[in-house]
This record gives structure tokens, sequence and C-alpha cells, in this order.
């Protein structure tokens, strides 16, 4: 009988200082990935992209402001992918990303009985290399589906600020315009108020003066609200980090080159942030198929007695079909979203061009031919050849001209932020 115990002790003080090996194995320094895990082909700068899909264009100048009151539309960019939140959300994920291979690392834990007789047993389970293996792999597939989400929503939040970047451009415009409208209306109440104390006009007149003149109040009203509306917008999506009294310098009538379509399908399909997502994510799903592959196979049990385990009635049929059938959707998916992609930029370059076309036509003449009938006819109401319902009717013709100008403007920056987003353009960190 004590030979008996003396030799469990052997067997339990071997089983111990496996237990010891295994403990400072549980965390082990982090090595390069291998081949199959390397990560993905760095994606083209911004920069690069642009200048290949609008050849010909020029990049803006830097623009000169010593008192750092104004913010070009790159300068708001960085502040955004500085301050915004959403990216604490992403640090987050990857620090879950590393709880999962801590764990996918951890050894199995030792079992420890005491019978009735009161001798301990001590079992230690030792996992087959392969399994350890596809486990371990599959965890560390979560850091590059992390790191891509980061860059499609690092893209996504680009184009987002580039949009409110001109939305405030264009509101503020749209207020500049509008107190331009007011004052020609002042302008033309006054020429009215005097033509009217002279007997050469009715007094309606000046009562269709006025109702015209507050009309353009409020419209210069309501501009302002949408301007400081925009603002927020712009400022919420940088975090809250731009001064209350921040101005922008770019303008909405900087040139913009035409678009080389092939270019622009070919980037988009060889680097798109949700393209590289998915492959990273298809390579996760690969590996999570090949760790239930190797899920079933029977660990060792080292100790006193020795034992293995027998796979006879679960070879983990339903592990295998559900991380197959999850592959497969994520293949789908992959397929659609590279048809979208196509689809997105194809779409964008035709409504790109469309509104340089629109622009093209203003810049071309019709905003200083409206001008111009706008002042001749002020002149020939003040001379008497004209009623004033002509003249307001000029008036509305010049307003409008100048308000589709200015849209059209807007469009043709918009267009070109969202073909910009076809693209894929902004996932990069420069």
């Amino acid at each position: 009988m004590q030979e008996m115990n003396r030799t469990r002790f052997k067997h339990l003080a071997v089983c111990a200082a496996l237990l010891i090996l295994a403990g400072c194995a549980t965390v082990p320094s982090r090595q390069a990935p291998a081949p199959d895990m390397a990560a993905a082909a760095p994606a083209l700068p911004s920069s690069e992209v642009i200048a290949r899909v609008f050849p010909g264009e020029s990049p803006p100048g830097a623009v000169q402001d010593q008192a750092g009151k104004t913010l070009t539309r790159a300068q708001v960019r960085q502040i955004a992918l500085d301050k915004n939140p959403s990216f604490a959300e992403y640090a987050a994920h990857r620090a879950a990303a590393n709880a999962e291979v801590l764990q996918a690392l951890a050894y199995p834990n030792p079992d420890f009985e005491i019978g009735l007789e009161l001798i301990p047993n001590l079992f230690l389970p030792i996992e087959p290399p392969a399994k350890r293996h596809t486990r371990a792999a599959a965890a560390e597939a979560a850091m590059p589906v992390v790191d891509r989400s980061e860059e499609q929503f690092r893209a996504a939040l680009s184009a987002d600020v580039a949009k409110a970047y001109c939305s405030v451009l264009h509101a503020g415009r749209a207020v500049e315009l509008a107190k331009e409208a007011l004052r020609t209306e002042q302008e033309i109440e006054q020429v009215v108020g005097r033509r009217v104390d002279a007997g050469e006009a009715p007094e309606i007149d000046r009562i269709r003066a006025q109702v015209e003149t507050l009309k353009a109040s409020r419209a210069v009203q309501a501009q302002q609200r949408q301007h400081a509306t925009a603002r927020v917008i712009l400022n919420t999506l940088c975090g809250r980090s731009l001064p209350s009294d921040f101005a922008l310098a770019d303008c909405l009538d900087q040139p913009l080159g035409q678009a080389d379509a092939g270019q622009a399908r070919e980037i988009a399909l060889a680097q798109h942030p949700i393209l590289r997502r998915l492959d990273a994510v298809v390579k996760q799903k690969e590996l999570a198929l090949a760790r239930e592959q190797k899920a079933w196979q029977p660990n060792i049990r080292v100790g006193v007695p020795a034992g293995l385990e027998v796979p006879l009635l679960n070879r983990n049929q339903g592990g295998i079909a559900a991380a197959r059938a999850e592959l497969q959707a994520v293949q789908a998916e992959q397929t659609r979203i590279r048809q979208e992609v196509e689809r997105d930029v194809e779409t964008g370059v035709q409504t790109y061009e469309g509104t340089r076309e629109q622009r093209a036509a203003f810049e071309g003449g019709l905003r200083a031919a409206a001008a111009e009938s706008l002042r001749i006819e002020t002149t020939l109401y003040e001379e008497g050849e004209v009623d004033l319902l002509q003249l307001l009717d000029v008036r509305r013709t010049a307003r409008q001209t100048e308000a589709e100008y200015l849209q059209a403007l807007y469009d043709a920056q918009i267009a070109r932020i969202e073909l910009e987003r076809a693209v894929g353009v902004g996932g990069t960190t420069e």
C-alpha cells in the first residue's frame, strides 16, 4: 500500500511539473503571423488614388492663414479622424480581439479529485497540437477584421465630413445671396417709394415692394438657421472639437477635373475598404471552419490513471456545418458587394460628369446675362418705361439664377465626394 502511494505521488509530482510548464506557456510572446495570416497588402494613399481617378487636376494649393482662424477641408478631416468618439469603440473591439487570442492560447485546466481514501488524484488534459493551432489562428483572425472595419468607418467618416464641410459652405453662400436679395429689394422699395411720392406709380406698388422686402428678410433668417444647423453637424462629426467661431477656407467653385472611369473601377475593386473587410471576414470564417473540424479531436489525459477521450458519438458535425454555412454566407455577401461597388462607381462617374456639365452651363454666361437684365430693367423702371410687375419678374429670374448656380456648385462637389466614397477614398491613414 505504501509503495502504491509513493508511486501515485510520483505521478502527481510529474503532473505538477507539467502544470507549471503549461502555466509558463499560457501567455506566450506574440510572434510574427504565419504566412496564411499575413496582413493584407496596404492600400494606396488617398492622394495617389485621387491623382489616378482625376488625372490632370491640380491639387488645391495650401491656404495661408497666419491667424489660424480658417480651416481647410483636409484640416477638418484630420480633426474628425483624431477626435471622433467612434474610434474609441474600435479600440475596445481591438482589446476584445486580443482577449480572445489570450483565451484561445490558454491551456485546459487540470482536474483535481480526492476520493474516499483521501488520496489526491490530478489529471492534466493535453490537446493535440493541430487542434490548439487552429483555435489560436481563428482567434487571431479577428484582429484584421477589426482593422478593416476601422478602415471602412474612416472612409465613410471622411466622406461625411467632406459633405458636411460643403454643406456649411453652401449654407454660408446661401446666406450671402439672401442678404444680397434683401438689399436689392430694399433698393427697389426706395425706387418705388420715390415714384409713388412723385405720383408716377400707384400706392399698390409701394405695398408690393414692402411685401417683397419682408419676404426677403424672412429668407435671410431661414438661411441663417440652416447655416447654423450645418455648422453643428460638422462640429459633431469632429467630436465637438471645432472652435465656436470656426471659419472655412475652401470654396465651392474650385476647379473639378474629369474622372477616369476605368481607374476608378480598378482601384475600387482592388482596395475598397468594405471589400478589404470582407476579405478579412472570409479568412476568419475559413479558420473558424478549420477550428471546428479539429475540435472533435480527443484530448489526452495525463495522470493516474491516464486516459483518452473517445469521440464515438459526437464528432462536432453541428459545429462544422454551422461554420461552413457562415463561410458560404460571407462569400455570397462578398460577391454581392463587389457588384454593388462596380455599380456605385459607374453611376457615380455619370452623376459627377452630369453635375460638371450643369455647372459649366451657368459659368458660360447665364449668370452674367441675368445680372445685366436686372440692371437694365431697374433703370427702365426708374425712367417709367416698364411697370413694377415686370421689374419684379426680372428680379426673381436673376435671384433664381444665382440660387441655381450655387446649387450646381454644391451638387458638383457632393457628386465628387460620393464618387470618392464609391472608390473607397479615405480609408488609409496618411
